[in-house]
């Protein structure tokens, strides 16, 4: 007799966790151009971008921090959060992937909002 059943396959739950990952970090320069756009985001080596007319150099801001070490941490917590999404909701795959890509790009907001404020 079996006590506690597996939920989800593991293919599945890496494929979600995949999708959390990829949406994590490909989605970090429109955060960062947003976040420029409301608030202001930091250009290394210049100014910070501010409104409109920076929305670009915001974003192409963020692709530097991406390379320069940020991008394994925001994939880290955009796939852990995708598995443990895929965990708990069980086996339907399509409303897992919904909530780990908005999750990701939560946390993808979160790291441009963070990076704005230090």
């Amino acid at each position: 007799m079996q006590i506690e059943e597996r939920r989800t396959s593991v293919p599945a739950l890496c494929a979600v966790a995949v999708w959390g990952l990829i949406t994590a970090v490909l989605t970090a320069p429109l955060a960062a151009a947003l976040v420029g756009l409301v608030y202001r985001f930091p250009v290394p080596f210049g100014d910070d971008a501010r409104g409109i007319e920076e929305f670009g150099n915001a974003a192409m801001a963020s692709v530097y921090y991406l390379v320069k070490g940020e991008g394994l941490i925001l994939a880290a917590l955009g796939g852990g959060a995708g598995y443990f999404i895929a965990r708990a909701l069980g086996p339907g795959l399509i409303r897992a992937l919904a909530l780990a890509v908005l999750t990701a790009f939560g946390l993808a907001m979160l790291g441009a909002v963070i990076l704005a404020a230090s």
